[in-house]
C-alpha cells in the first residue's frame, strides 16, 4: 500500500492509463470522448498549432475526431471498435468450457466434480468469463478476483476487473500482486479511493483521501459508509487472512507480446488491445461513412423559386412560394421566363449520392480493421457468404479459429490454477467435506464447428456408405465436443435401432443378419447358379 502523497496512479502506470483512456473511448464509442481525446486543444482555428507538431501529440492532432468543427459538421461513429471486443469474447466464451476432475486431480472425483460444478460451472462464472474477455479484447487483459459474502451466495463468486482499475506487481512476467482500486466518492476533503491489495495468503484494504491526481494520506476505513465492512473483518494489519498459499487473483492478457510498452518495465506483460495500431483505420471509417451521410444531407432535393413566382404577403409581411400551387400567371409585361436556364421560374437542385463508392470504401477499411485484429470477414458479416460452400466459408474462418487458439493459451495458463485457488479458498471459508484436490482441475475448451450440419451430416453419410468410418467415428465427427462416455451411449443407442431382426425359414427369429442363416441361404442359390453356368 501507498504511505505517501504520490501521484495515482504510480509511474509507469500513469502511461497506461492514458492509453486505457483513448481504448476506452473507442470501445464505448462516445463521439464527444473521441473529440475531446484527439482535439486537445479549444478549436478556434481550422488549423490549430499543434496539428503542425512532430510526434504523438501532432499525430493524435491530425485525427478526423481531432478536427475542429464548423457549419454544424455531423460526425457518426461506426462502433467497430466494440463488435471487435465482443466477437472476441464470444469466440472464447460462446460455448462454455469444461472442468473435469479426474482421479489424478482430486481422491473424491465425484464429490469434486460437483463443487467444481457449483463454482466453477455456473451460468453467473460464464458470464463474468464473458464480460472479462470482452474488456481483456479492448484493454489488451483483465484481471479475476475471488470474493465471497454469505449473505450473498454460499460459495466463493469470481470477479472481473479491468485493467486500469490495477496496480500490477510481477514476478517473471507472472502477477505475485495486485492492487484493485476504485474511487468511491468525492466531497470537500477531496477524492476517496478504496484500495484492495491481494497477495498469497491475505487481502489488504486501506481507504485514501487525496484529488484526482494525488492518492492523498491514508485513514481509517470507517470514515466512509463504503468501507464500514471491511473495517469490521480486517485484522491488526487491516488485512483478511485467505488461508491458503495462492494468490486470490489472476491477471489473464488478451495477446502478447505487447509491442507498444515491449521495453517498459512494469508494463510490458500487460498485454496487447485488439485496438492497437488499428485507431487511424478506426478513424477513417468514421470519416467515410460520415462522409456518406453528408451526402444524404446534400443530395436532398431543394428548389430555387424567382421573385416572379413568389406571393407578396403585403408591406413588411414578406413572400412564399406555395408548393402545391399548379397555375402561375404571367409576370408583369407579358413576356413569361424561358422554361430552361438561369431566368426560369423554379429550378430543381439534387446531388447525386455516392452510395458505390463510400459503400466500397468502407468495406475495404472494415476488411483492413479485421486482418489487424486478427479475425475473418465471415464471421464479423456473414452477407457475403451466403452463396458460398461450406467448405468456403470453414475457410474464411481460419484467421479467427486461429486467433482463438492462440488466445486461449493465455486462458488455460491462468484460468486452471485459478481455478484451483478457487476451489481451496471455498473449502477454508465455507468448510464443508475434504475432496483431497491435488491439482487443478482439467479445463477443456469446446471445438469450434464451423461447417454447416446439413453438409456435415452429408459427407458422414457418404463415408458411412463407402464403409470408410465406423459408426464411432461418425458420432464424434457430427459431435466433437462429447465426452467419451457420451460417445459410448449413443454408438450403444444406434447399434440397437439399426441391428436387423431376419426371420427364420422354419418359423423360428435369427438374432441378427450376422449370424449363419446367411450362410445357408447363400448354399440354397447355388445349384441354381450351377444350372446356370451349365445353360
Amino acid at each position: 500500500m501507498p504511505d505517501y502523497s504520490g501521484e495515482w496512479p504510480p509511474k509507469p502506470h500513469d502511461l497506461a492509463a492514458d492509453m486505457y483512456g483513448e481504448y476506452t473511448a473507442w470501445w464505448s464509442g462516445n463521439s464527444d470522448d473521441l473529440a475531446e481525446i484527439y482535439s486537445r486543444a479549444v478549436p478556434s482555428a481550422p488549423v490549430r498549432p499543434s496539428q503542425l507538431l512532430g510526434g504523438v501529440r501532432g499525430a493524435l492532432s491530425r485525427f478526423w475526431w481531432g478536427r475542429p468543427v464548423f457549419n454544424d459538421t455531423k460526425r457518426l461513429h461506426i462502433p467497430v471498435a466494440a463488435d471487435l471486443a465482443t466477437m472476441s469474447a464470444d469466440l472464447l466464451f460462446g460455448q462454455p468450457p469444461t472442468w473435469l476432475c479426474t482421479e489424478e486431480t482430486a481422491t473424491d472425483v465425484k464429490g469434486a466434480q460437483d463443487r467444481v460444478n457449483t463454482i466453477l460451472d455456473g451460468a453467473d462464472t460464464l458470464a463474468t468469463l464473458l464480460e472479462a474477455a470482452e474488456g481483456a479484447a479492448a484493454l489488451g487483459g483483465t484481471y479475476l478476483r475471488l470474493w465471497w459474502d454469505e449473505s450473498v451466495a454460499k460459495k466463493v463468486m469470481i470477479g472481473a476487473v479491468a485493467p486500469d482499475a490495477a496496480v500490477p506487481q510481477w514476478r517473471y512476467g507472472k502477477l505475485a500482486g495486485v492492487t484493485f482500486w476504485r474511487i468511491i466518492g468525492k466531497d470537500k476533503l477531496g477524492t476517496w479511493r478504496h484500495l484492495e491489495h491481494h497477495e498469497p495468503g491475505r487481502i489488504e484494504h486501506a481507504l485514501y483521501c487525496g484529488d484526482d491526481g494525488a492518492i492523498g494520506r491514508r485513514m481509517p476505513l470507517d470514515a466512509m459508509d463504503e468501507t464500514l465492512w471491511a473495517a469490521e473483518l480486517v485484522d491488526e494489519e487491516s488485512s483478511i487472512p485467505t488461508g491458503i498459499d495462492e494468490l486470490t487473483a489472476c491477471y489473464i492478457p488478451n495477446v502478447r507480446p505487447t509491442r507498444r510498452w515491449r521495453n517498459t518495465p512494469g508494463l510490458s506483460p500487460l498485454g496487447r488491445s485488439d485496438f492497437e495500431g488499428l485507431e487511424p483505420l478506426f478513424d477513417a471509417l468514421d470519416e467515410a461513412w460520415s462522409s456518406w451521410m453528408r451526402d444524404l444531407d446534400l443530395g436532398k432535393a431543394r428548389l430555387f423559386v424567382a421573385q416572379e413566382a413568389l406571393e407578396d404577403k403585403g408591406p413588411g409581411m414578406g413572400s412564399s412560394f406555395d408548393r402545391e400551387q399548379e397555375i402561375f400567371t404571367p409576370v408583369p409585361g407579358n413576356q413569361m421566363l424561358p422554361e430552361d436556364g438561369p431566368n426560369q421560374l423554379v429550378q430543381a437542385q439534387q446531388f447525386s449520392i455516392r452510395v458505390e463508392e463510400h459503400a466500397k470504401t468502407c468495406q475495404d477499411l472494415l476488411k483492413q480493421i479485421l486482418r489487424g485484429a486478427g479475425y475473418s470477414a465471415a464471421d464479423f458479416d456473414d452477407a457475403d457468404s451466403v452463396s458460398m460452400t461450406a467448405t468456403e466459408v470453414s475457410a474464411r474462418k481460419d484467421k479467427s479459429n486461429q486467433t482463438r487458439n492462440r488466445k486461449l493459451l493465455y486462458v488455460q495458463a491462468e484460468l486452471r490454477p485459478f481455478g484451483l485457488a478457487a476451489l481451496r479458498l471455498d473449502y477454508k471459508v465455507f468448510g464443508g467435506p475434504d475432496f483431497g484436490l491435488k491439482e487443478a482441475p482439467e479445463l477443456h475448451f469446446p471445438v469450434r464447428v464451423d461447417q454447416d450440419p446439413v453438409a456435415l451430416s452429408t459427407a458422414i453419410s457418404n463415408l458411412k456408405i463407402a464403409q470408410a468410418i465406423s459408426t464411432e467415428t461418425a458420432v464424434r465427427m457430427f459431435n466433437p465436443n462429447w465426452s467419451n462416455d457420451e460417445v459410448e451411449e449413443e454408438v450403444a443407442r444406434i447399434l440397437d435401432e439399426v441391428a436387423l431382426t431376419v426371420p427364420d425359414p422354419d418359423g423360428g427369429e435369427f438374432e441378427s443378419a450376422e449370424d449363419e442363416p446367411r450362410n445357408d441361404f447363400q448354399d440354397e442359390v447355388e445349384p441354381d447358379v450351377e444350372v446356370a453356368e451349365a445353360a
